[in-house]
């Protein structure tokens, strides 16, 4: 070997050396800053986060009113991400409109994105019925999750709003020929980021890839991306039970099913059978032998809601 060549190598190896024992030191010197490091994102033990929610001020539990549905949930919570989810015509924004109602003390904010405010409102009015109170922006905006924030904190400074209904998914995520999965999960993370943020319980109205009308939609069925129920942490499929009419046509009846198919809190999942009557989703049992039984009476019965 050279000279030059072993002169080189040993001086590289004494470089080595030097940055070794220099790192070494470095380590020794965060190892004494971490031990006393007290921020916001300090680790603590499971032990100590347990005591800590033992310890804290009992969490807000928005009840619904239907008993079903309530001995399911628990409640929703402020902080959550909630998808309504069911087949066209079949009662997406008439149970989120009754639902409004049901939570009125609490200021929600819509956004009506599909059908107007006006149009919801007109409904009620048809029937000569008070409208759910709700605060709504006069003009909206598409695809633009900047300014519907904006409005949340507008609805949350005068109106202390904690609960807001957007109607629906695909009028915030612009439509795409480029993943439109992956943006749809974006615009998820991002509503859920919202819901933590401005601790408020978000309602998204989303929509279904099935067309069927005759089976009962599971997760699989919501449009797009695999995001929108992964991202939620409560989903609600809303189904409108069928008939087969004289003529072999299909007949949407009165009967609703109210599943609730992901529940991230607790795990429990479960049906509430309910009936649609005037705007209204009353809880009662129904079974195909009576609507079998009330088709053969008086086929005039069956109508097809306005939802």
């Amino acid at each position: 070997m050279k000279i030059q060549e072993f002169i080189s190598r040993l001086e590289n190896e004494i470089k080595k050396t030097k940055d070794s024992h220099e790192q070494a030191n470095q380590l020794s010197r965060l190892k004494a800053i971490m031990e006393k490091y007290n921020g916001q994102d300090k680790l603590i033990s499971s032990f100590e986060l347990a005591e800590k929610i033992k310890t804290r001020p009992e969490e807000l539990k928005i009840m619904s009113g239907w008993s079903g549905l309530d001995s399911i949930l628990k409640g929703f919570r402020l902080k959550q991400l909630i998808t309504i989810a069911a087949p066209t015509k079949s009662g997406k924004s008439s149970f989120c409109v009754d639902l409004t109602g049901r939570l009125k003390e609490y200021n929600p904010l819509w956004f009506p994105f599909e059908e107007g405010a006006e149009e919801l409102i007109q409904k009620f009015l048809d029937r000569n019925e008070q409208p759910p109170l709700f605060y709504t922006p006069e003009t909206t905006k598409v695809n633009n999750l900047d300014w519907i924030e904006e409005k949340i904190i507008d609805a949350i400074a005068k109106f202390d709003s904690k609960i807001v209904f957007i109607d629906h998914l695909h009028f915030i995520v612009p439509f795409s020929q480029e993943r439109q999965d992956l943006k749809i999960g974006e615009t998820m993370r991002a509503l859920k980021g919202l819901a933590k943020k401005w601790d408020i319980v978000i309602f998204l109205i989303a929509h279904l890839k099935k067309t069927k009308l005759d089976t009962h939609p599971d997760l699989e069925d919501l449009r797009d991306s695999s995001f929108v129920a992964q991202e939620s942490d409560t989903v609600i499929m809303i189904w409108r039970q069928t008939e087969k009419g004289k003529k072999g046509e299909v007949v949407i009846t009165d009967n609703v099913n109210v599943s609730v198919q992901a529940n991230r809190r607790t795990g429990k999942t479960g049906n509430i059978k309910m009936i649609y009557d005037n705007g209204k989703f009353i809880e009662k049992e129904w079974s195909r032998d009576t609507e079998d039984k009330i088709e053969n009476e008086t086929f005039g019965n069956f109508k097809s809601l306005d939802f």
